[in-house]
């Protein structure tokens, strides 16, 4: 079970206002269609940017195959469509990268009129848990909830459940083969997922389970200004001291301050020097035996901060490389950004060392063990579906090294690296929709191979609806076990 977050921004407009359902008087960005000229054009300009610098090109799938798979993109586009309908088409087919940084937006008119618009929603609140559903809450105070709590939906306006929860996950994105960062999002995403593929409906028709028997309830949607945070996850931890500008949290998980948690919601480019030199200096002040991390739910962020995390915990110098065949943003008048690119180049070559074969350029930078306020006692490490990014780069390197034991999910991101460190945005002429596409690999370059999956965890962690509810903290309550068992 993911430790669930409230809606972002950037979730609920990539994927929670495709599809509106309301009438305009004129045609608008959310009805209109393109003919299937201008959708080539745009896609033959996605396919040239992506060949000529996306890094997962020949990584998990041959070039030659993403050569014809692109071609055939391009050709399959014989109708005229809407921007909602290209940009669902698109992203299947990005899918094929095995690229989480990969992802394509609406434009910036479509989401300016989306704004002004308020959608339907389902007052009732699904879970997806094992592609199954069940109701956790109702939004309209003013309705009375004729589905219990905790009653599994088995069908939503007609559509069985199983069949939505698996449609909705292709649209997600992931490194490698990875299954769990899909369950991750889904689990976030769904009551907005759902809607956006399969319509937005001014009154639902479900069918649910209740005391053993089928029943269908009909009811009117609902109109929030704005969709609440999930009432999901473990109770929020007030003892945390935290470091705000960093991201950063911790506290002591005893009264002898032998055990400290390390809560790090991402790698915030702001305040972790001072955030990380605090706490370890606490940790040997009070001769802390055993440093719990948790990276659930972190997304990842600076590569720097995660340099210097785990120069505090590694034993040794340990290299990381970022690859890339490009020396300029190709196609650039459909892009910005090219000299924010240059300058990271230059700043790799500058902090590490520059090799280049076969037109490739590898800057490889050297992460070495933190002289002062070293760690060297215990580690455990938290994670999650939605551990992603940087966050891999840390537990990937911890894994390599044996440097700790891991208690939850395996990880979004893949175990030999991303791709990442720089990601611009291309605008294709017609549509306007806004690919992002990565500039550079991120090697792990202690894990050569290519595994297609991410760090798995020491201990799995499973969470069923009882405990979700309960709002139980299932992977802390292992690592307290794990701790008094090796005492």
């Amino acid at each position: 079970m993911p430790f669930l977050k409230p809606f972002s921004a950037f979730i609920l407009f990539a994927f929670g206002l495709m599809n509106l359902g309301y009438s305009q008087k004129s045609e608008s960005l959310l009805t209109k269609k393109y003919p299937p000229a201008e959708l080539q054009e745009d896609a033959t300009v996605m396919k040239n940017v992506l060949l000529a610098m996306h890094p997962a090109v020949g990584i998990y799938k041959s070039r030659t195959y993403y050569i014809q798979l692109l071609d055939e993109f391009v050709r399959s586009l014989t109708d005229s469509m809407t921007e909602k309908q290209f940009r669902l088409k698109t992203k299947l087919m990005l899918d094929e990268l095995h690229c989480g940084h990969t992802e394509v937006l609406y434009s910036t008119a479509f989401y300016k009129e989306v704004s002004k618009l308020r959608p339907n929603f389902s007052p009732y609140v699904f879970l997806p848990l094992d592609n199954k559903a069940y109701m956790i809450a109702n939004l309209n105070k003013k309705q009375d909830s004729t589905i219990k709590k905790n009653s599994e939906i088995t069908k939503i306006n007609g559509v069985a459940v199983d069949s939505m929860v698996r449609y909705s996950k292709r649209f997600i994105s992931t490194d490698g083969f990875n299954e769990t960062a899909k369950d991750y999002y889904v689990q976030i995403g769904f009551n907005s997922y759902y809607l956006s593929l399969f319509g937005r409906p001014d009154t639902f028709l479900v069918e649910y389970k209740q005391a053993g028997l089928l029943k269908n309830v009909k009811y009117p949607a609902f109109q929030p200004k704005a969709f609440p945070p999930l009432p999901l996850g473990p109770r929020k931890d007030s003892l945390l001291v935290n470091y705000r500008n960093a991201k950063i949290g911790y506290r002591f998980l005893d009264a002898d301050k032998k055990s400290v948690l390390l809560r790090i919601d991402k790698f915030s480019h702001r305040g972790d020097v001072r955030a990380y030199r605090r706490i370890f200096r606490k940790l040997k002040k009070n001769k802390s035996e055993n440093l719990v991390i948790d990276l659930r739910s972190n997304g990842g962020g600076s590569l720097a901060n995660s340099y210097r995390l785990l120069s505090y915990l590694l034993d040794k110098n340990s290299t990381q490389t970022l690859r890339t065949g490009i020396r300029n943003y190709p196609y650039r008048k459909y892009t910005k950004g090219n000299l924010a690119f240059k300058f990271t180049r230059f700043a790799y070559r500058i902090i590490g060392r520059k090799e280049t074969a076969h037109d490739t350029d590898n800057f490889i930078y050297t992460i070495k063990p933190h002289k002062k306020n070293h760690y060297e006692k215990k580690v455990y490490v938290l994670i999650n579906g939605g551990s992603f990014s940087a966050s891999c780069l840390v537990a990937g390197y911890l894994k390599a090294f044996n440097r700790a034991t891991f208690i939850g999910d395996e990880t979004g991101g893949a175990m030999e690296g991303c791709n990442a460190g720089i990601t611009p945005y291309y605008k294709l002429p017609n549509t306007k929709l806004k690919v992002r596409v990565p500039a550079f690999r991120i090697v792990h370059d202690v894990c050569p191979a290519i595994t297609g999956h991410g760090i798995l965890p020491d201990y799995k962690v499973e969470y069923n609806l009882k405990d979700i509810l309960a709002k139980k903290d299932l992977e802390l309550q292992k690592v307290k076990e794990l701790i008094r068992a090796s005492e």
